[in-house]
């Protein structure tokens, strides 16, 4: 019993010195972000993300929710300066791999089509107008921000299936029953009710979709599309939650990966999705974009999540209160009141370049909860905003001048 007193007293003690030491840390090296506008006069402000990602040749950006419209004022200023300063060449969306990549390999430089392969989280809020117009009119300059996506989602995908029948016959692939083949694809593709097909419908159908990918002799874009295609219809079929999100983020990443090592080998990119995908080390039966990536990549890429102190958040395509709600604001000891007393509006942190004790703390990093985790491990560096805004609807289309 003493010595369980003792060793219970010594991780207490050594875990309120790595939260002191961690505080300390805040506070010496927090650099104020003097503004979100992407228009600010001005880039002194953001030289220490600079310095912070260093030579990485991947920048993931996150968000807590994705109706955090001051979160994605904020995430414009940053691609404009990465893009200008950092010299990233591609952006690449949590959104439909084939309808947004496909966009780029049909023509880089439309605009438009690109725009409407963006997932309408981001397409219909008002505050997104910023990042889409700098997008629109780099495609127009002689250093153009080239846009991508990773999500194997089909959702939104209008010409899906019908796309996927003209490849499959200008390829001369065949499956060995169409018709037992299509029943299964429509109903996955089509997002209908995938609980009624029956276990021998389903190996079937991933039999011969392996076979479809093994016999692609090409090493492009539709090879990565079967693949992405793989892994969104076993995640169509997951049994339970969990294996859902972690079929999404492993196909997500292997995405990633390809539009890094082998479509744009030699550029930059910069990620935009949420906090929870660009996270890693999360739980040993957590699978996550920001974990497979760094799995591969290691010091190549660097994360910044997103946290902030209060406000509200809201999408402006949904209407429950479970997209459109006021933010609690964090506990006492959380690190966000760490931020506050700084007294900055908006403020970065690198976590990289902490060399202290491991620190277990409280932050609202995956959303606009808090939570108690080992953040340092989790991401590279986080941006603080202290009131978050909620988005407010696009009345009218994007219109470049």
């Amino acid at each position: 019993m003493k010595y369980l007193f003792i060793l219970t007293f010594t991780l207490i003690s050594f875990q309120l010195l790595a939260q002191k030491e961690i505080k300390e840390y805040l506070k010496n090296n927090t650099k104020e972000i003097k503004s979100i506008d992407i228009n600010y006069d001005g880039n002194e402000d953001l030289k220490a993300v600079k310095n912070a990602i260093g030579n990485a040749k991947i920048v993931l950006l996150g968000e807590q929710d994705h109706g955090d419209a001051s979160t994605f004022l904020m995430k414009a200023r940053l691609v404009k300066y990465l893009h200008e300063e950092c010299g990233f060449d591609v952006i690449a969306f949590e959104s439909n791999f084939y309808q947004l990549h496909g966009a780029f390999e049909k023509d880089a430089f439309n605009f438009e089509d690109a725009y409407e392969d963006i997932f309408p989280i981001w397409t219909r809020c008002g505050e997104c107008e910023p990042i889409f117009s700098y997008l629109e009119n780099s495609l127009k300059t002689e250093n153009p921000l080239f846009i991508s996506g990773f999500d194997m989602q089909t959702y939104f995908t209008k010409d899906y299936a019908s796309d996927f029948r003209e490849f499959l016959k200008i390829n001369n692939l065949k499956v060995s029953n169409e018709e037992q083949f299509f029943s299964v694809f429509d109903v996955l593709v089509e997002n209908n009710n995938a609980n009624n097909l029956e276990k021998e419908e389903l190996e079937f159908y991933f039999k011969e979709l392996d076979q479809l990918y093994s016999s692609y002799p090409r090493d492009d874009f539709w090879k990565q599309e079967l693949h992405s295609l793989i892994g969104y219809s076993k995640m169509r079929v997951a049994p339970n939650m969990r294996e859902t999100l972690n079929t999404r983020d492993k196909y997500m990443a292997d995405n990633l990966l390809w539009l890094s090592n082998k479509r744009f080998k030699d550029k930059k990119i910069i990620v935009w999705a949420h906090n929870f995908h660009i996270a890693r080390n999360l739980s040993k039966k957590t699978v996550t974009l920001g974990g497979e990536t760094y799995k591969a990549l290691g010091d190549q890429i660097y994360s910044i999540g997103f946290t902030s102190f209060s406000g509200s958040t809201g999408w402006t395509n949904q209407t429950s209160k479970r997209f459109n709600y006021e933010i609690k604001k964090p506990y006492k000891k959380s690190i966000e009141n760490d931020f506050q007393t700084l007294g900055y509006k908006q403020a970065f942190l690198d976590f990289k370049s902490y060399s202290g004790k491991k620190s277990i703390f409280s932050m609202k990093g995956l959303k606009h909860g808090v939570e108690r985790r080992d953040w340092l491990n989790i991401f590279d560096g986080v941006i603080y905003i202290e009131e978050m805004t909620p988005c407010t609807k696009k009345i009218e289309p994007l219109v470049i001048k």
